[in-house]
């Protein structure tokens, strides 16, 4: 494949700030070792490495973190995270993620890997928790198919829950903001047998009236409330011999379909249009997960099962035609359940020659049930049944085949090579058209090699191959043609990892070019009362992250982002429509910054002060690029006092109160060149606090 100037241009810049950044590492260190910045270990390559050793484009969260900057859900970390963005709407399930212009969409598998305690959430309904009792995250960008397989074709996030010990500890939270919003987390955990057998649990409350007014009816649209518990058992059976017990249950209610509509083409929507409708939609979605982990330490490798359970139901009522008129309604209802069985094999650390080797196979079932209501009374209580408009049923059965292995070839030169296999056998069954059945495989290699060079032991640098795919499958049965192909990543990449000035600042740095074949994309099609998955046929993304932390002075930390991704459409369908135009929520420029600043007020008592700011650049929402978002700027504060028992802090998100559109549906692509618009409005500055007692 032949390598793009833009490309070229960034190599080379690469090149020549590795040189300087030598240079630096080389220098005599010019400040105190005690100001250094605390060293990370993630797993993201399945064993345990410093962030800085990992060869992967990593952004990573610690407890600390994650506690300073009130990182409580996913769209918190991910506005800290260069070149990934989030929509969360229609329903309290859905969410949309965007990694370096790989979107996830409606109906489709997840676009990024989500793996929470080592177990894969293999449906794009379970990303949007409460994030409680953290001890990690880590989000990986670019293609992870070679370890994460299905799904990871623009990357991967790994949550890490906190680990239970000999000593028994915990804490209580509890907050309060604007919304009428109440929140109440708590968990607890410790040694029932010293050294041998340790639990942990941990729950969560969270209660909002909402901040976004339906126009028409003068209530809250966004109302929300979640109730999520989770319990771990840990017993280490023998020196060699651990067993992990994890289980949680979430029940989520809130507002869906909460959609402005305009009558307007070509909108920018930087403008306040609120939700006018006459049905106020809800919905409300109940998760379960259960999972049993083995690690077996025999000395020439260990043995890894992981045996998972998880159920996912969610349903939804709301209007249809998105305005006051008492017309007709729209719901779904959906569930699907997951029986997941993973069996790996890992090297010790401490050798040369370092591989990992291992299977893992997904059984999935999925039913859906779509519904047009008689809207008689403008309430959801009124809504008759009009007819059911799809029934389906999806059995799915995946499995893979992966292996791992990294070379040291000298003290400072690494060569790694992946490979998996993935396979997803799909077959949908139409209820409603005499159990019509219809079947396909989808199946792709995923081969990564990586080299790795350490220059000092501050500085690191890598280049990459590596690939992605995202399974192919089947719109609603009334859809003709009604496949949509998988879809593939191709992906070359550079990157560096740095500690500067004694560790005081940590610069790291990426850049690469993607290429995708059949990229995903998501249109509504109201003519045929249907929303379609469609490919592009060819598509390019360029683009580069560089991300730094640095520790000012004692007590005082500054830190950011830059994200670029230049996507652009070589070949749509086969003719020359929308060529060279940005592909769908690709977000061309993000940009994130910050400061926090902790300075002791008695010997037992500190005061923080942070700030963040988030710059979100212009972003598209269709392939012929009319409709967009212009770019938009988000700031957030926050003060607190602390002791080693309690802290109080108090906060402002969207400082400036900016709201605008996070989602946008034409009406070009709603199949009609004339039709109503319609987009998700994002949420306006709130204030809160916090309380939280340590035990």
């Amino acid at each position: 494949m032949r390598t793009s100037p833009q490309l070229t241009s960034r190599l080379l810049t690469t090149t020549t700030l590795t040189a300087l950044l030598a240079g630096l590492t080389a220098a005599p260190a010019a400040a105190q070792s005690g100001l250094a910045i605390e060293e990370i270990v993630v797993t993201a390559q399945k064993r345990e490495e410093r962030l800085q050793d990992v060869p992967v484009s990593v952004t990573a969260f610690s407890a600390d973190a994650i506690e300073d900057a009130g990182v409580r859900t996913p769209q918190d970390f991910i506005a800290l995270t260069p070149n990934i963005g989030i929509v969360q709407s229609f329903t309290v399930g859905n969410s949309f993620v965007t990694v370096r212009g790989i979107s996830q969409i409606n109906n489709s598998d997840p676009s990024v890997a989500v793996v929470v305690d080592g177990v894969p959430q293999a449906n794009q309904k379970q990303l949007t928790q409460q994030l409680f009792d953290i001890e990690r995250i880590e989000v990986l960008k670019g293609p992870q198919g070679a370890l994460y397989g299905r799904n990871s074709i623009g990357g991967a996030i790994n949550i890490i829950t906190r680990q239970p010990g000999n000593d028994f500890e915990g804490y209580t939270e509890a907050g309060y903001a604007e919304g009428n919003t109440r929140t109440l987390s708590a968990a607890a955990g410790g040694a029932i047998v010293a050294d041998k057998l340790f639990f942990r649990a941990a729950g969560s409350y969270a209660d909002s009236d909402g901040q976004i007014t339906n126009g028409f009816l003068d209530e809250k649209a966004d109302f929300y409330e979640d109730k999520t518990g989770r319990a771990q058992l840990r017993w280490i059976a023998s020196d060699s011999v651990t067993v992990d017990l994890r289980g949680s249950i979430s029940n989520t209610e809130g507002g869906a379909v909460l959609y402005s509509q305009f009558p307007t083409l070509g909108f920018s929507n930087n403008e306040n249009v609120k939700p006018d409708e006459n049905l106020l939609g809800r919905s409300e979605r109940d998760m379960g997960d259960l999972s049993l982990k083995l690690d077996w330490d025999f000395g020439a490798a260990t043995l890894t099962s992981i045996s998972a359970y998880s159920k996912v139901k969610e349903n939804y009522r709301g209007d249809l035609d998105f305005s006051r008129v008492q017309s007709i309604g729209q719901g779904q209802d959906l569930e699907v359940e997951m029986w997941s069985q993973e069996l790996r094999l890992t090297s010790p650390d401490d050798q040369p020659l370092r591989w990992i080797g291992g299977a893992y196979i997904l059984q999935t079932d999925r039913d859906l049930r779509t519904t047009v209501f008689l809207d008689t009374n403008s309430t959801l209580a009124g809504l008759q049944p009009l007819f059911i408009f799809g029934d389906e049923s999806n059995d799915n059965l995946a499995y893979a085949f992966f292996g791992q292995a990294s070379y040291d070839v000298t003290d400072r030169f690494e060569l790694s090579g992946a490979l998996r296999y993935d396979s997803d056998e799909r077959e949908q069954t139409d209820l409603l058209r005499n159990n019509a059945v219809r079947s396909k495989t989808f199946s792709e290699w995923q081969p990564k090699v990586t080299a790795k060079y350490e220059w000092t032991p501050s500085l690191m640098t890598y280049a990459t191959f590596s690939t992605g795919f995202r399974s192919g499958g089947y719109n609603a049965p009334t859809v003709n043609p009604s496949i949509f192909q998988k879809e593939v990543s191709t992906n070359y990449e550079v990157g560096f990892k740095s500690q500067l000035l004694d560790n005081r600042l940590v610069l790291n740095g990426a850049a690469f070019h993607t290429k995708l074949d059949d990229a995903q994309i998501f249109r509504v099609d109201l003519t045929a009362g249907a929303q379609i998955i469609d490919n592009v046929k060819d598509a390019e993304l360029t683009g580069f992250e560089l991300e730094f932390q640095a520790r000012l002075a004692e007590g005082w930390d500054a830190f950011g982002g830059v994200g670029v991704t230049d996507s652009e459409i070589k070949d749509f369908d086969g003719t020359r429509a929308y060529r060279g135009n940005q592909l769908p929520n690709n977000t061309k420029a993000k940009i994130n910054g910050g400061t926090q600043y902790s300075f002791p007020i008695t010997d037992a008592l500190s005061g923080l002060l942070r700030a963040d700011i988030e710059y979100r650049g212009k972003q598209y929402f269709h392939a012929d690029n009319i409709d967009y978002r212009d770019p938009v700027t988000l700031v957030n504060l926050r003060a607190g006092l602390e002791t080693e028992r309690w802290s109080l802090t108090a906060y402002v998100k969207n400082l400036t109160n900016k709201q605008f559109f996070t989602e946008y549906a034409d009406g070009f692509w709603s199949g009609s060149a004339t039709g109503q618009d319609l987009g998700q409005l994002s949420p306006p500055r709130q204030v809160g606090v916090t309380g939280r007692v340590r035990f």
